[in-house]
């Protein structure tokens, strides 16, 4: 399966290019510019091959999300509605994982952004209505995950309101080490799991504890 990392720049985009190479997809990196994306998957193959992988390719958004049988948006949310919009022919007919959290930093606590009353997964699919959106990776604390040498248990919640799409990611997020999906519904439900991530971000700071993922037992 061919899966791009749209916006592959942060801690998000780092963490799932690696670790979806090494559970052996084919993992494209997308950004605006091909010369950028070939220098991220360069940085992020020198990290894989440590572990057996490296078959990470760059190229621009485009044509990384055309190739592609999932792409999963890691451009941050200010910018991704409008991204989404310029690549909504190339993302016809495809499925789309939104790991977007709207949010901001106040006195350094995080607060959720609310988006149309609804939730940023939701708006995608508003912009991306020929699309299958799904929500996954909300909740991943991004730094954990971009370090390859972390060992975590982690659940994921994925929404959506297309049966097979969902199933698809929930297939994809089974097959990284340490996640384990969990069936969440609509996408609508995806209001309730944006918000816990400014939740377990505050939960950490003021405990003063590592950053948090979910696990229910």
């Amino acid at each position: 399966m061919k899966i791009s990392i749209l916006g592959g720049t942060g801690n998000l985009g780092k963490g799932l290019a690696i670790r979806l190479d090494l559970a052996g997809f084919d993992v494209f990196v997308g950004s605006r510019k091909e010369e950028k994306a070939k220098k991220l998957a360069e940085e992020y193959n020198e990290v894989a091959e440590k572990f057996g992988g490296g078959g990470i390719i760059g190229v621009e958004n485009e044509k990384a999300a055309k190739i592609s049988d999932v792409s999963i948006i890691t451009i941050p949310w200010e910018h991704a509605f409008e991204t989404a919009g310029k690549l909504k022919n190339a993302l016809s007919e495809k499925i789309v994982v939104s790991p977007l959290v709207p949010m901001r930093f106040e006195n350094g606590f995080a607060r959720y952004v609310e988006i149309d009353g609804s939730s940023a997964a939701e708006k995608l699919a508003s912009i991306l209505s020929e699309s299958f959106v799904v929500s996954a990776f909300n909740n991943i604390p991004a730094k954990r995950f971009a370090n390859l040498e972390e060992k975590f248990s982690w659940d994921v919640l994925v929404c959506s309101d297309d049966a097979k799409a969902k199933k698809v990611v929930m297939d994809v997020v089974n097959k990284i080490e340490g996640l384990r999906a969990l069936d969440f519904g609509e996408l609508k439900n995806s209001r309730i799991v944006e918000r816990l991530t400014p939740m377990l971000i505050n939960l950490a700071r003021i405990n003063n504890l590592k950053p948090l993922g979910l696990r229910f037992d």
